[in-house]
């Protein structure tokens, strides 16, 4: 009696073990597969992105509005051709973003409070940097042909860019908590207000040369910001990080003679 009892306790578990895919090995390993499912999240986000910007870029071509005539049309499709050719390196920048998450081997605490903030702060910078590379080569274009080059895919990463002034946000934060509420707002207004972008000026004149230039040098500014903000964030990581672990045993720090 006591056989078929335990026979039918353990039916349902005969059954789940027949079955071809194994859901309860994937929820049981999930902590350590975290990284590869994340990884694949931004691979899969990469292809999202291509897409959408392939979308939103050729759209005019069969919209219902009317194409401009002569130079104008010429403009249009030098700038389509530019950010086209742009959409396929951006997206690789999300694609990197998930290859390199997906190798990380840290621990689940380590993994999203410092793997994952630092791969969207760099992320996210990069793509900054590639907008402004590309909008630069458009500006140049538009001074030697003489003619209105745009369009930008910048809109497409509007919703994340918080991610890369979290570390100065972080860090105002903590200095008006402090006290040093100047350095607080030097951080809230200068730093988020530090750009080198220009206007585009008149073709073939000096003004417009020197804001192609300015155009140029806010690459190299937006880069700086990048890897000044992850300097910044592995800083404040490694600090709470001793933090903790001071908290968990705490000790007075003297020195022996």
């Amino acid at each position: 009696m006591e056989n078929y009892i335990n026979q039918v306790v353990d039916l349902p578990k005969m059954v789940n073990d027949k079955i071809p895919v194994n859901i309860n090995s994937m929820v049981d390993n999930s902590e350590r597969d975290m990284a590869k499912w994340v990884g694949m999240f931004y691979k899969l986000a990469s292809l999202i992105f291509i897409a959408g910007a392939l979308y939103n870029l050729l759209s005019p071509l069969w919209g219902d509005g009317l194409l401009p005539k002569g130079a104008d049309l010429a403009a249009m499709f030098i700038g389509l051709l530019i950010w086209l050719y742009a959409a396929f390196p951006m997206s690789q920048v999300i694609r990197s973003a998930g290859d390199s998450l997906e190798s990380s081997d840290s621990g689940i605490v380590k993994f999203v409070f410092r793997d994952l903030v630092l791969a969207n702060i760099k992320l996210v910078g990069q793509l900054i940097a590639l907008s402004a590379l590309f909008t630069a080569v458009c500006m140049s274009l538009s001074w030697v042909l003489d003619m209105t080059i745009g369009g930008s895919i910048a809109g497409s990463f509007d919703s994340v860019y918080w991610m890369f002034e979290l570390p100065m946000a972080v860090t105002a934060d903590f200095a008006m908590w402090v006290g040093f509420d100047g350095v607080a707002e030097v951080i809230n207004t200068d730093w988020a207000g530090w750009t080198l972008g220009a206007e585009a000026g008149e073709a073939h004149s000096w003004h417009g040369l020197i804001a192609c230039c300015w155009a140029f040098a806010g690459v190299v500014l937006a880069l700086a910001q990048l890897y000044v903000s992850m300097a910044i964030y592995r800083f404040l990581f490694g600090l709470a990080s001793s933090f903790m672990n001071w908290f968990k045993s705490p000790y007075i720090p003297t020195r022996s003679v």
